[in-house]
């Protein structure tokens, strides 16, 4: 069956590719058209250490395994492929001065896959959480081993694969290992006919973050309390911003959309929202200078941040972090950079895509609310700085009992590399 999906996939690539160049900014045209097709300016041999290549599709999964990442590239060299444009930007900075080198994924054709591993010449392959890519598999498992890490499957996924069990189950059977983030994952790769001995619980490595401590220039101007809005969706901003308002006479609120391309949109539309507000100023991080000193005179303020991979950093100046994602039905954003500074939460109604926040709601470590109640859920917690601190005591001991997972994995993978 593996030939009929290469056939479908190379009818809806070409027919997606020239939408998916044309979309990407000038500058990064080029490399993503070279690195979709495989198309390297010469052999790799950047030194005697091995390559190890890693996936990871966008953001998320980067920031998910960076300690994993910076660990390996002690003793390998990383070529480390993603997705999105995001993605590359992010894994850029995050490793600066590391030997990891950034591509994006190559197209899943077995040309393509054969000519980078011919050109890299990797040692393993390593994919992050639920990148399934067939031809990326079934090419890489003839030549090195290949992991799934830090795996899982939403519900939605998991009763897709089902209906094409008979074809994935060969595809995973290629993996040397399948390491799954809590049982719960284990019995859905089991359901798919991974083997069980092939199946290991680690836990999340989402919890084994390394956060750089930033001081921003503008964080002593801003009003408090300051609450962080992170990982935002159309239409959270007005949701959270109307809440907001509603419940603070002074304070700041940043937001932090979830996607760069939306950057411009959030702002008009927020400035249209407030337009008639006299006492209300709406600013972009990226319109702020040293120079500038307004901030200091705002009794209330909603900035947009508009700059990407700083989010994890931002958590730490707040008082108070609501999680995007979860006011519509799309299920929630991670929340544990939030935790990791022992910041309390609050998210709305849809956050299946992080099963693991059950278990912080069940021991009161952090608030859950609809989008009507935000205002008055966001006004008696600011009212009280009591039950703030101990949501991020309980939330922070919690996140603490679960790191560990990046060791757990670094130890399974010496057996093979």
């Amino acid at each position: 069956m593996l030939w009929v999906y290469t056939f479908i996939y190379y009818l809806i690539a070409g027919l997606i590719l020239p939408r998916e160049f044309l979309k990407r900014p000038r500058n990064l045209r080029l490399k993503w058209l070279r690195d979709k097709f495989a198309i390297f300016k010469q052999k790799v041999t950047h030194s005697s250490r091995s390559f190890i290549w890693v996936h990871c599709v966008s953001v998320g999964e980067v920031i998910a395994l960076s300690t994993l990442i910076k660990k390996l590239s002690k003793n390998y060299n990383i070529l480390l492929s993603t997705i999105t444009d995001t993605g590359q930007k992010v894994a850029k900075d995050r490793f600066k001065g590391l030997p990891v080198e950034t591509i994006y994924l190559p197209l899943d054709c077995p040309f393509a896959i054969k000519r980078t591993l011919k050109a890299f010449n990797p040692k393993a392959l390593i994919i992050a959480e639920t990148e399934i890519w067939p031809n990326l598999i079934h090419t890489a498992a003839k030549k090195i081993p290949v992991f799934l890490v830090n795996a899982r499957l939403s519900e939605k996924s998991f009763k897709n694969y089902q209906k094409v069990k008979f074809f994935f189950k060969k595809v995973l059977d290629k993996l040397t290992l399948v390491v799954v983030q809590d049982k719960i994952y284990q019995e859905k790769f089991k359901a798919l006919g991974v083997k069980e001995e092939k199946i290991v619980v680690t836990g999340n490595t989402k919890f084994d973050l390394e956060i750089p401590y930033v001081e921003f220039f503008w964080e002593g101007w801003v009003k408090k309390p300051v609450v962080i809005a992170g990982s935002t969706h159309h239409p959270e901003e007005e949701i959270i911003t109307k809440a907001f308002l509603s419940a603070v006479n002074q304070g700041t609120l940043l937001i932090v959309p979830r996607h760069p391309e939306r950057f411009d949109e959030v702002f008009s539309r927020l400035n249209l929202m407030l337009d008639n507000l006299e006492d209300v100023k709406l600013y972009r991080l990226s319109a702020l200078s040293k120079e500038f000193s307004d901030l200091k005179e705002v009794k209330r303020c909603v900035l947009l941040i508009d700059q990407i991979g700083i989010l994890g950093s931002l958590y730490r100046i707040g008082d108070l972090a609501i999680i995007g994602g979860s006011f519509i039905p799309h299920g929630g954003q991670n929340p544990l950079e939030a935790f990791y500074w022992k910041k309390p939460v609050i998210f709305g109604p849809s956050m299946e895509n992080f099963p693991f926040i059950q278990e912080f709601l069940e021991k009161e470590a952090c608030i859950q609310t609809k989008p009507e109640n935000l205002s008055e859920t966001l006004h008696h917690l600011l009212k009280n700085p009591e039950k703030l601190k101990a949501l991020s005591e309980k939330a922070y001991q919690i996140y603490l009992s679960k790191t560990g997972a990046t060791e757990k994995i670094l130890n399974l993978l010496e057996r093979y590399l």
